[in-house]
């Protein structure tokens, strides 16, 4: 099934298409892993990314970490 088309660009850049963005949740800063299967090439969503860079990509946080910290450790108990 083809959901999308890119074009190379002269460095070699590809811009993944937006439908596949949204399905996978890929985010600007996201990891991706290439890897090839005979002719194919099969990218994945890498999954690793460091709390901080998490973090770093949400909107700001309306309260301080403390009291953020405190709220989810009531939601686990």
């Amino acid at each position: 099934m083809i959901i999308g088309t890119s074009i190379i660009s002269e460095k070699g850049q590809v811009t993944i298409p937006k439908e596949i963005r949204d399905k996978l949740g890929i985010m600007h800063g996201d990891r991706l892993i290439f890897d090839l299967e005979g002719d194919k090439i099969i990218i994945k969503k890498s999954g690793t990314n460091q709390i901080s860079t998490i973090l770093n990509n949400q909107k700001p946080w309306k309260e301080n970490s403390l009291d953020f910290q405190r709220e989810l450790r009531e939601e686990w108990e």
